[in-house]
């Protein structure tokens, strides 16, 4: 066998083994929104429907939960959509609520706009905002261009916000979905070289920055 086409052959193993990480570690990510939402959004909701709750808006986001429970999605919108404007945090909820919604309908574009709102939403604290903001990188990280994509996390990537080393993430993983493996790999390694850089997320970017820069095409 000639040595080029053994290194093609090591090379497609090589992504082979990448794409099984991509696997794995894209459950770990959805996992790690999950817990983002129960650590930092619950407790911040928590906080507002503690203080701000009223017996009117508790009423009405249950019965937009039930509809949604029983698939009726366009009774949940209606319902979810009149506590828009209350200076709760039902308002908030709703928003996201309206987003997962929307992105069950395949209707992205609406579920952008939706956790823009909540991004922008002055009732939520600043977490809950960045929140979105995060949310929506995760979104557009299926389909959007680079650019769009971070544009988007532009306050997040420049901040002091937990959720920074996240939107870091994103990024490295736009870089890789576009073929740009140098520069994946590059800003992997910076996540994972950085010591303010959470543990999972150092150790996840430093798996990822060595796979990819193990391939010939960047060498």
């Amino acid at each position: 066998m000639s040595e080029p086409l053994e290194n093609e052959i090591d090379e497609e193993l090589r992504r082979k083994q990448l794409k099984a990480l991509w696997d794995r570690f894209g459950l770990y990510l959805i996992g790690t929104v999950l817990i983002i939402i129960l650590s930092f959004g619950g407790y911040e909701f928590s906080k507002y429907l503690g203080y701000k709750n009223s017996e009117r808006s508790s009423d009405q986001f249950e019965s937009a939960l039930e509809a949604l429970a029983n698939e009726n999605n366009n009774q949940a919108i209606d319902l979810f959509e009149t506590l828009l404007d209350e200076s709760n945090g039902y308002s908030g909820l709703s928003l996201f609520n309206l987003a997962n919604i929307a992105i069950k309908e395949g209707n992205i574009d609406l579920a952008l706009d939706y956790l823009d709102k909540a991004a922008k939403n002055k009732n939520l604290s600043n977490k809950i905002n960045d929140f979105a903001i995060l949310r929506s990188g995760y979104i557009m990280l299926e389909s959007f261009e680079l650019s769009d994509i971070e544009e988007k996390l532009s306050n997040l990537l420049n901040s002091v916000s937990p959720f920074s080393f996240y939107a870091k993430e994103i990024i490295a993983l736009a870089y890789y979905r576009d073929n740009r493996f140098l520069e994946s790999s590059q800003k992997f390694n910076e996540i994972a070289s950085d010591a303010a850089s959470p543990r999972n997320i150092a150790s996840r970017s430093k798996i990822f920055s060595e796979q990819i820069a193990s391939y010939d095409s960047i060498k």
